[in-house]
């Protein structure tokens, strides 16, 4: 197909050129390079979609399904005493060699024992323990625990209680070491002391 000649209006020098006048006509993109730009608008965003589509569903697969998460119940916790704030009934403790049955106060009090030692005594003196107080030592042996026992306070007014710890025959030695021995009122720390058995 021929294209159909341009006519050119001559050219006044007087009258100054307008920008559109000095393109030449060849320049002029034709009806056919119009549909080809479109084809390759189209296909830019054809391509920029499946990109987005591609990058959408790889993340997809990197971030696993969040399942529904069904609300916790909320426990409210009951207020307990503080480890740290003793009670204050135990005043004090002593290791001693025997007690006196009227007063239950300590007899010859120490801190070092014989093996051969028959009784060994840790004596409390208490203030304010009400019936049913619990007092609790926990012994241990070169800072390894050895044993543990308690008594239940079941007489108003009591000043004095005591632990024994006796050798079961004249034959048996006790362990050579350091003891040491923590008292508790109801379960809280109180007190502790240290003995030497040599």
């Amino acid at each position: 197909m021929k294209n159909n000649p341009q006519i050119v209006p001559p050219v006044n020098p007087k009258v100054p050129l307008s920008l559109e006048a000095v393109v030449p006509v060849e320049d002029v993109p034709s009806s056919k390079s119009k549909h080809a730009l479109w084809y390759v608008g189209g296909a830019i965003v054809v391509l920029l979609l499946f990109g987005l589509f591609y990058t959408t569903l790889q993340k997809s697969k990197l971030t696993p399904p969040q399942k529904a998460v069904a609300p916790q119940p909320t426990y409210s916790l009951k207020p307990t005493l503080a480890r740290s704030k003793a009670p204050g009934i135990i005043v004090s403790i002593v290791t001693a060699k025997g007690i006196d049955p009227k007063t239950g106060e300590a007899v010859n009090p120490t801190t070092t024992f014989l093996t051969t030692e028959k009784r060994i005594y840790a004596v409390t003196t208490l203030q304010n323990a009400k019936v049913g107080t619990k007092i609790e030592y926990v012994r241990y042996l070169n800072d390894k625990f050895l044993d543990n026992r308690s008594i239940t306070i079941s007489k108003p007014n009591t000043n004095n209680t005591s632990f024994v710890w006796s050798l079961k025959n004249s034959t048996s030695a006790r362990l050579v070491g350091e003891y040491k021995v923590k008292l508790y009122t109801n379960g809280i720390f109180e007190k502790e002391t240290f003995f030497t058995v040599r």
